[in-house]
Parts: C-alpha cells; structure tokens; sequence
C-alpha cells in the first residue's frame, strides 16, 4: 500500500478511537473494537442486518472506593439480570454476560460511581 493509505487508515482510526471516547469514555477501546467486529463476522455469518443473538463476555466493572456495593451489585442485575461477583473491596465486579453496545452505553452513562468498563469474549456462558 503506498504511504498515503496507511496514513489515511492511521488517521481513521484516530477517528474511531476519537469516538469511543467521547460516546463511551468509561468503556475500554479495545472491547468497544472487538465487540464490534464480531457483531459485524455474525451480521455477515447470517446474511442479516443484525445479530439476533448478542455474545458472551467476561466484564469487569472498576468503580471509585465510595460507592456503595450492594447498590452497585444492584444495578447490575438490573440491567443485565445477573449478580456479579464483587472483588477488591467492593470496586470490582465481573460478570459474564450477553453484550451489546446499547448494554455498553447504558453502563458508561450510569452516575454510579464507574470508573472503567473491560471485558473478554468468552464464547459462551461457561466462560473460557
């Protein structure tokens, strides 16, 4: 490829980089990335717009010393219907769950004291 298409593939992807930050600062770029790629192999797997079936993800939720566990622990059933475990004194909960971006953009905009968002692909419910 000559130089000026990998500079135009290094500036998009700062671009892309630039948006995950501004519409979801709290979620890690490179779940946000590999979420999307493999919502994009399953679109193209099953010849639909869409994934009927979001995948499975090991997510670890960082929050601040201040917030309060059981409401943390609390909100996450709601949006998700599964309890987390809680590690490091209550600033760390993972749970593995079905993961869509929408899911993404509910929990960076939580107000309760999140601090960032990772995950991995499991592949299923039974983890890897």
């Amino acid at each position: 490829m000559p130089s000026d298409e990998l500079h135009e593939i290094r500036r998009v992807f700062q671009g892309l980089q630039t948006l995950y930050q501004l519409h979801l600062p709290k979620i890690s770029p490179a779940l946000i990335h590999d979420l999307l790629i493999r919502e994009e192999e399953e679109v193209q797997k099953s010849n639909k717009t869409s994934t009927s079936s979001p995948p499975f993800y090991m997510v670890e939720i960082s929050t601040t010393k201040s917030t309060d566990p059981e409401k943390m622990k609390n909100l996450i059933f709601k949006k998700t219907g599964l309890l987390p475990s809680v590690y490091e004194n209550g600033t760390h909960y993972v749970a593995n769950m079905r993961l869509t971006l929408e899911l993404l953009k509910v929990i960076s905009e939580s107000e309760e004291g999140i601090v960032k968002v990772s995950g991995d692909y499991t592949g299923g419910i039974s983890g890897r």
